[in-house]
């Protein structure tokens, strides 16, 4: 569950932002308004802030982590990440997207974290990406630019 009004914001205008860059997408985020509302599922352990299905084949499954403040510089964050890159990469047949999200404030530092750490992971259907609260910059695989916006 969201920690924070903090987190919650930034949970909802990151799925708001996933609506409108994806067409016919339907999301789930994990913020409950009332007892039985659907959640995200584990993945690799971690439950995800925000899951995204779409019938488009480029973009089969978009898993998105919401980080506020220091939270993005601790491992269990690296941990999130990789176990969900790692289910991405499981789906040989389908494209997947991972997004972190994050304040603006803390957006250079994540991108440095995502350049560092998991730009050998991007291909061409495995895609990974920043949300700063207002755009969307994909991070590019060896070779290509490495960031650009969506």
């Amino acid at each position: 569950m969201s920690e924070s009004a903090a987190h919650r914001k930034l949970v909802v205008e990151t799925s708001n932002a996933i609506k409108r860059l994806y067409s016919g997408i339907h999301v789930t985020i994990d913020i409950s308004e009332k007892p039985g509302d659907p959640v995200p599922t584990i993945i690799g352990g971690y439950r995800p802030d925000i899951v995204g299905r779409c019938t488009d084949p480029r973009i089969h499954l978009i898993i998105a982590e919401a980080k506020i403040g220091g939270d993005v510089k601790r491992h269990h964050t690296l941990c999130q990440i990789n176990a969900f890159i790692g289910y991405l990469e499981s789906m040989k047949s389908a494209d997947g997207t991972f997004i972190l999200a994050v304040e603006g404030n803390i957006s250079d530092y994540s991108r440095t974290l995502l350049n560092l750490n998991y730009r050998q992971r991007v291909t061409e259907n495995i895609h990974i990406k920043l949300f700063d609260g207002l755009d969307f910059w994909s991070l590019g695989s060896s070779g290509e630019t490495i960031w650009r916006l969506s």
